[in-house]
């Protein structure tokens, strides 16, 4: 299972896809406030689908290149989750 932050036309869609097909999603309406709402919202999906950190994976798709912002934002939480999951698979 995963999750992909979507960010096109400066909107941000947090969706949570199993076997290709989304299965739960957000919206963040402020791309501005991302630094701020991203970790809730990922939360809130996940423990809407009682599901845990260690259940998922999170990718990014996005339509601006990794000068912007938002996109480094995104980018940087997937990095840092993905890895830290990968550690605790160790332990």
């Amino acid at each position: 299972m995963k999750i992909l932050i979507k960010i096109k036309n400066k909107k941000v869609r947090i969706g949570l896809y199993e076997n290709k097909r989304e299965r739960d999603f957000l919206n963040i309406k402020d791309e501005y406030k991302l630094s701020e709402e991203l970790l809730p919202a990922v939360d809130k999906i996940l423990k809407r689908n009682k599901l845990s950190s260690k259940d998922i994976k999170i990718e990014i798709e996005s339509d601006q290149n990794d000068n912007f912002t938002t996109t480094r934002i995104a980018k940087s939480v997937a990095n840092a989750w993905n890895f830290s999951n990968e550690k605790l698979d160790k332990f």
